[in-house]
């Protein structure tokens, strides 16, 4: 799972990657053109309070009593709810999990250590699963953050493995050149190593290498300089010659 985003060389691009995948699905899109029902919202908001009596739970209202402070918690004549806030602090990883929907606003944002918080947000949404859904990540967050942490080693064992691979590569290719006698630089360009060999005056070659094509290709390279040595003996004028992998699968 880690070893497809791994050559990004960054666990925060892992870390992101884990976290999106499972707070982004928590939003449920409902049918487009509807909108929660007062009940539904008065319902989240009464099932989060009574769940989670430590997190922060706010009705959302149109009405006189909207924006004083002291009547936030009160309904007078001509209020109307229209939608919910809700805030977890999750325990853990300096985390936390707020869920917002107010005037055909849909979000959900997390913030934890590691990584930048993030925010993912739909135009409708099935109020009822999406709480559902909610509950069941503040219960089982301990779950989530024990298996992010398993990643994060598996990560770094990967890491590791690859720099010691890499780190061999680079000792094999300044064995093999030091052997040869040409100047030559090696430049590492993250996903591959690139060759540079000297072969006179105004004349390089430039080699790819990289974990699928090292074997194949380090044992070829004194026939390869040999032949491209040859070749340019011939040339009347100077050259550029290109061999892409479509042509030259080594």
């Amino acid at each position: 799972m880690i070893s497809r985003i791994l050559k990004k060389e960054s666990f925060e691009t892992v870390a992101r990657w884990y976290w999106e995948k499972r707070v982004c699905g928590l939003l449920v899109p409902g049918e487009r053109g509807c909108a929660p029902s007062e009940g539904e919202v008065l319902c989240a908001y009464n099932e989060m309070k009574s769940h989670y009596p430590g997190c922060k739970c706010n009705v959302v209202r149109s009405g006189k009593s909207q924006g004083d402070a002291s009547q936030r918690d009160m309904f007078q004549q001509g209020d109307k709810i229209c939608g919910i806030r809700i805030v977890t602090d999750l325990n853990a990883a300096n985390s936390s999990i707020e869920f917002i929907l107010a005037d055909s606003l849909y979000y959900v944002h997390f913030k934890t250590d590691g990584i930048d918080s993030f925010s993912h947000r739909v135009d409708t949404c099935d109020l009822p699963q999406t709480m559902k859904n909610i509950k069941e990540f503040i219960d089982n967050f301990p779950a989530h953050l024990a298996a992010f942490e398993t990643e994060k080693v598996e990560f770094e064992k990967k890491a590791k493995l690859k720099e010691i691979s890499r780190l061999s590569q680079k000792t094999c290719i300044a064995q093999m050149m030091s052997q040869l006698g040409y100047e030559w630089n090696l430049a590492d360009k993250g996903k591959y190593f690139l060759l540079q060999i000297e072969l006179g005056k105004k004349r390089m070659i430039e080699i790819s290498l990289n974990d699928k094509n090292f074997t194949k290709r380090i044992p070829a390279i004194p026939e390869v300089i040999k032949s491209v040595e040859g070749l340019l003996e011939t040339m009347p004028f100077p050259v550029d010659i290109s061999m892409t992998k479509g042509i030259l699968k080594l």
